[in-house]
């Protein structure tokens, strides 16, 4: 099923298909003994991890890139897959995206100045950062867990094989794509969405709208019925306590009192004005009776 919309989290979808060259390059017994590799270290590979054979993978992979396929949605998606399967290998902290970043751009290095690469993905690359390396990893492993779960599957299958449980995970994502501005985040949620209907309807026939994923634009209402609400009751709560435990409670009472002396004030003279209207006006009219009076 071809994507709807073309984002920068593509890749994320299409994992399957750079995570197995990869892997064989890694796993592969043969060593290519790349010079640029021997003695290459990282800190923050996870125990048991050959820095050697994730560099030597790394190489051989940017180089299949350049030299297997001229088609530049593959080399876009793979570079940008480079980032999660690199993500996989690394110690898991609250550092995971930034580490990965500064190891992909060293190994990039490597690869420019020691096999020519001449950076000629500096333009796929430039584009990913520590917030988009947090995003295609969600997106990717969403993706992954809607893989293996209807992997196997023949249809029609039974009612409790078509809960295909991503949807927590598709309505916390949702909610994060509609207070942020990751549009391409957003997007790529729409295809996978798209994804797993087709997957739940049309391969593994299963019939109801429950077994299905609401669009993402749905729970923006949700948001927008919250935050109103909450900028109502958060001052409601927080006057009382300032009005009766701080400075805050003088100040409005002596404001207040002002207030309502200008206030009594304004009536008064109000008053006493429409009261001088008022004998100007019986005066004026009992001069006009007069009047009347002596032409009669």
């Amino acid at each position: 099923m071809p994507l709807e919309i073309q984002t920068i989290y593509n890749a994320a979808t299409l994992n399957d298909r750079y995570k197995e060259k990869l892997n064989s390059l890694k796993n592969d017994l043969k060593t290519k003994n790349l010079n640029s590799c021997q003695g290459f270290n990282n800190q923050y590979l996870n125990t048991g991890v050959s820095a050697y054979k994730i560099c030597e993978a790394v190489i051989l992979f940017l180089g299949h890139l350049i030299q297997e396929t001229t088609d530049t949605i593959y080399r876009d998606n793979g570079c940008k897959y480079l980032f999660y399967w690199l993500y996989t290998h690394m110690i898991s902290d609250e550092q995971t995206n930034k580490n990965t970043l500064k190891l992909y751009k060293e190994l990039y290095t490597i690869f420019n100045e020691k096999h020519s690469g001449s950076y000629i993905f500096d333009n796929y690359i430039n584009v990913m950062n520590e917030h988009t390396i947090e995003k295609l990893v969600k997106l990717t492993n969403i993706y992954d867990k809607l893989d293996n779960f209807y992997e196997g599957k023949k249809p029609p299958v039974s009612k409790g094989d078509c809960v295909s449980g991503v949807a927590d995970l598709y309505t916390k994502y949702s909610y994060e794509c509609m207070k942020g501005y990751d549009y391409d985040f957003c997007d790529e949620l729409k295809n996978f969405r798209k994804k797993h209907n087709f997957i739940i309807q049309q391969v593994l026939l299963c019939v109801g709208e429950e077994y299905l994923l609401p669009p993402v634009e749905s729970f923006n209402a949700v948001s927008k019925t919250i935050i109103p609400f909450s900028l109502i009751s958060i001052p409601s709560l927080i006057l009382p306590i300032l009005y009766k435990f701080t400075a805050f409670g003088p100040w409005i009472r002596r404001l207040i009192g002002k207030n309502k002396n200008i206030l009594e004030n304004i009536n008064e003279e109000t008053s006493h004005s429409l009261n001088t209207y008022e004998i100007g006006d019986d005066n004026s009219n009992i001069r006009d009776y007069n009047i009347a009076y002596n032409s009669s």
